[in-house]
């Protein structure tokens, strides 16, 4: 999908100029980007525009972004919505998450490194900062046993429920390394790979598992005991 129009929704006038000069270093084919301080400002921008791209700051004067996310996600097939934050704790990590957050990175990270992780956008790769993708790990495995698993009544008409779709050895790899916060090309590199190969792992990874997010990514890793 193509991102005609992005928006950052942030309080702080110093963090929201640092994110309004991260976004096009990392992305320059987004032509437009938008700017709000608060809920309103941001639900006043959305009357106006559907948004491809958004990035939100969990905490804003009039209320969590929580409500937001959801309609960021809605009001456009395929939008992708990006917490950004400086809180690495459950207690805002899992609620954005559940929200519909596509991805989750602290804008305590150096700038090179906020970039690279937007850039992975392109790659159909929505960011995710190591440690949250940790935290995510941490959580699934501190559950019993299959309590992290998907329900039952999820599972595919004629298809028994405890069988997972089948990845290949590769595939499995790759999962396991993106799973752990791992960028494409740190991916490729450890694993000997291109970048264009490894980004068409990374896609039928994906479709395979019916999933849209590394932090997806990661909560599939950790059912399937690839950290084990």
């Amino acid at each position: 999908m193509r991102i005609e129009r992005a928006l950052i929704v942030e309080d702080l006038d110093e963090p929201r100029r640092w994110l309004a000069e991260r976004l096009p270093a990392a992305l320059p084919s987004v032509p437009q980007v938008d700017l709000a301080a608060s809920l309103a400002e941001a639900r006043a921008l959305m009357a106006r525009h559907a948004y491809g791209l958004a990035l939100v700051d969990w905490g804003l004067p009039d209320g969590t972004a929580e409500g937001l996310i959801g309609e960021l996600a809605g009001a456009r097939e395929g939008a992708l919505v990006i917490v950004a934050t400086i809180h690495d704790d459950d207690a805002h990590v899992f609620p954005a998450l559940r929200a519909g957050a596509t991805g989750y990175i602290l804008k305590s990270q150096p700038a090179a490194v906020v970039e690279s992780q937007l850039r992975g956008i392109e790659r159909g790769e929505p960011p995710l900062s190591p440690s949250i993708a940790l935290r995510i790990l941490r959580h699934f495995q501190a559950l019993p046993p299959g309590a992290g698993a998907p329900p039952a009544e999820a599972a595919p008409r004629g298809e028994d429920p405890l069988d997972a779709p089948r990845l290949a050895a590769r595939e499995v790899d790759v999962l396991r390394l993106i799973g752990r916060g791992h960028s494409a090309p740190e991916v490729a590199r450890k694993l000997g790979l291109t970048p264009a190969t490894t980004s068409s792992y990374v896609r039928n990874i994906y479709r395979k598992l019916g999933i849209s997010s590394r932090a997806e990514a990661a909560l599939e890793a950790a059912r399937r005991g690839l950290f084990g």
